[in-house]
């Protein structure tokens, strides 16, 4: 299942000035959909703050249901066969992926390169991709999962990726 993309988003504690993550939302390799909420490490609310955000998420909401760096990196660890994900503004997730690794004095393990030019590469403009679905509402606007999962419904159309090839995933 390596050979199957890894689309990711996160939703920063600032749209200003994005100095670490507050949910990170990526494609597994079976083309499943997981979320996590990231308790902020004490280090980055030394020199930042939680935003007003779509999601209201607050640092309390944080604390409760989300999930420290280490357990994230873990994850990320078992679930990804990859030296490349894939990310909607790659510019502004790869500082937040470095942000999490930086919390055990780590660098990540894969780069983050556009969701458009994987799209582009395989001969498909994925604006128009997203526009012949009928979604007007530009990408950087969905909610992370819906994303993703938009993301995936037209790798599935355009038979970027198999889905024959991928358990429990519908149509």
């Amino acid at each position: 299942m390596a050979s199957l993309p890894i689309f990711m988003t996160a939703v920063a504690n600032s749209s200003d000035d994005p100095a670490f993550p507050l949910i990170f939302t990526w494609s597994t390799p079976e083309a499943q959909v997981k979320e996590v909420l990231v308790i902020p490490d004490d280090e980055w609310l030394e020199n930042n703050h939680i935003e007003s955000n779509v999601h209201d998420l607050d640092e309390q909401q944080l604390y409760e249901f989300g999930f420290e760096a280490s357990d994230i990196l873990a994850e990320w660890t078992n679930e990804f066969d990859t030296d490349v994900i894939y990310g909607l503004e790659p510019e502004i997730l790869s500082p937040l992926i470095e942000a999490t690794y930086e919390t055990k004095g780590l660098e990540p393990s894969f780069g983050v390169e556009s969701i458009h030019s994987w799209f582009e590469e395989r001969g498909v403009n994925l604006d128009d991709a997203v526009s012949d679905q009928g979604n007007h509402t530009p990408l950087h606007l969905l909610a992370p999962d819906e994303l993703i999962i938009q993301l995936l419904q037209i790798a599935v159309e355009y038979q970027l990726i198999d889905q024959s090839d991928i358990p429990d995933v519908e149509a």
